[in-house]
């Protein structure tokens, strides 16, 4: 996983195949319609905007085919980070939706605030959207780029 500033991103394009196009067409959509789908050489990106859930509530998951680059534009939340092998199968992987979700003890995590973005790669058990304490409100964007 890598924890970076929205600014910097660009500067991880030999490990972020697309990273640059990704930026760009994010920043170039002006209306950020919740769960549409805007592909860009390389993948797609989507908006999300809501409340964060309680951390008993938030499931590790990892993909095989994109990489996860969740970009946080408003608000905040946490996000977890675990290695797979340390994680247990609830779920298994979904070719169609690229996802497979886990079960396992919450060990590393950090609140991601406004301005803030990190990388999930396929070998990442991650969870997201979640708050310790006190519900929060976030709005970010999702890019996910093709693993080569």
């Amino acid at each position: 996983m890598i924890i970076e500033r929205i600014d910097r991103l660009a500067n991880y394009q030999p490990i972020l195949p697309n990273i640059d196009k990704a930026l760009a067409a994010m920043q170039a959509i002006e209306m950020r319609e919740a769960g549409v789908h805007y592909p860009f050489e390389g993948g797609y990106l989507f908006f999300q905007t809501g409340t964060t859930k309680p951390l008993a509530e938030a499931q590790f998951e990892a993909h095989r085919k994109y990489i996860d680059v969740q970009v946080v534009l408003e608000g905040s939340e946490y996000a977890a980070l675990e290695d797979l092998a340390n994680l247990t199968v609830a779920i298994p992987y979904s070719g169609e939706r690229d996802v497979e979700k886990y079960e396992g003890e919450t060990r590393h995590f950090m609140k991601i605030t406004e301005g803030m973005a990190y990388v999930c790669f396929p070998w990442d058990g991650h969870k997201a959207v979640f708050h310790i304490g006190q519900p929060l409100e976030f709005t970010k964007a999702v890019i996910k780029l093709e693993v080569e």
